[in-house]
């Protein structure tokens, strides 16, 4: 973990600051700290220089070993035995007449019609409690003492703690509709009388009768499968990579990052629970800032762009880890 500032650089410092980077004669060097001496600290904070890397972007790669090309493959005729049928006698059409035929049908005659009735079914309530709250949960401030605070030291010093004072509720009864009002239909059945009569079920008609023709049959000889010429392309082979390429330089950056005293084993949890989300393995959950995890940490800073190596607050954020109520950006 990197080590606490002991305290803000003074106003003379950074004037002395402001000629340096304003001066044409500076190294490279000194052009690469000018972040970390511009940047103003405050007590309490803890800083780390590190490296942001080029963020890494793989593109599927193809390359043809094998060029594509065209075969032919040639098919001879195939002739087969058949037989030929050959009419010797045409065939003719003649007539048959067949009798009507009759059936005896039954129907239904309706003597009385069907009745509906509408009948209303009241609704159905149910008493129930309910709780409402008539004043509602508030925070508070009141004096308190807190550790490190002396008022015979600082007197202007006024150590508040806050309160929270819960809320108050009410039981009311009210009637809730369970079922509402419905209606029901009573159908009174129709009524019925049978008559049996003869209908027409199939008319007199002349049926056609078909006199088949006589055939012979003779042996011959037919083409089963002509010629065929089959036109095969042969695909090219292609083998698949991955190529990896670097967007921009590396660049040296002052990050702000996490305090030895503001490191918990749930903000540390917190942590590795987004790591192994993110497809990270930062070893067993257990709340520890280990080397798995740190292993884990530093890989995907240097995947993401962020400034790589110590647990800095823009890690934090870029995860939505809530950062210490100690640390401020």
């Amino acid at each position: 973990m990197p080590n606490r500032i002991a305290s803000e650089p003074s106003p003379a410092h950074h004037t002395e600051t402001a000629d340096q980077t304003s001066s044409p004669s500076q190294s490279p060097e000194q052009k690469a700290l000018q972040p970390l001496l511009t940047t103003r600290v405050t007590p309490g904070q803890c800083w780390v220089q590190a490296v942001i890397y080029p963020l890494p972007k793989k593109e599927p790669l193809s390359i043809v070993v094998q060029d594509s090309a065209t075969t032919f493959e040639v098919s001879p005729p195939q002739l087969a035995k058949t037989q030929k049928e050959v009419i010797i006698r045409e065939g003719g059409t003649t007539y048959r007449i067949e009798p009507p035929v009759y059936k005896a049908v039954t129907e239904k005659i309706l003597v009385k019609p069907e009745i509906r009735r509408t009948i209303t079914i009241p609704p159905v309530y149910e008493t129930q409690t309910e709780t409402v709250v008539i004043e509602a949960e508030r925070t508070i401030l009141e004096r308190c003492r807190l550790p490190g605070v002396n008022r015979l030291l600082e007197g202007a010093v006024q150590p508040l703690c806050a309160r929270t004072i819960p809320a108050k509720t009410k039981q009311v009864e009210r009637r809730v509709l369970v079922k509402p009002a419905t209606t029901k239909v009573e159908v009174i059945p129709a009524e019925y009388k049978e008559v049996t009569r003869w209908v027409l079920d199939k008319p007199a008609r002349a049926v056609p009768v078909q006199i088949e023709p006589a055939i012979r049959k003779i042996p011959v000889l037919t083409i089963a499968k002509p010629e065929e010429i089959e036109e095969k392309a042969i695909p090219p082979k292609v083998i698949e990579l991955v190529k990896t390429l670097y967007e921009g330089e590396p660049q040296v950056a002052l990050r702000q990052a996490l305090c030895n005293n503001d490191l918990t084993p749930e903000l540390v949890k917190s942590l590795q629970v987004k790591l192994k989300t993110a497809g990270y393995d930062p070893g067993p959950i257990d709340g520890k800032l280990g080397i798995a995890t740190s292993r884990a940490m530093i890989a995907y800073q240097r995947d993401h762009g962020l400034a790589a190596g110590a647990l800095t607050l823009e890690t934090l954020e870029h995860f939505q880890i809530p950062l210490p109520k100690t640390q401020s950006r």
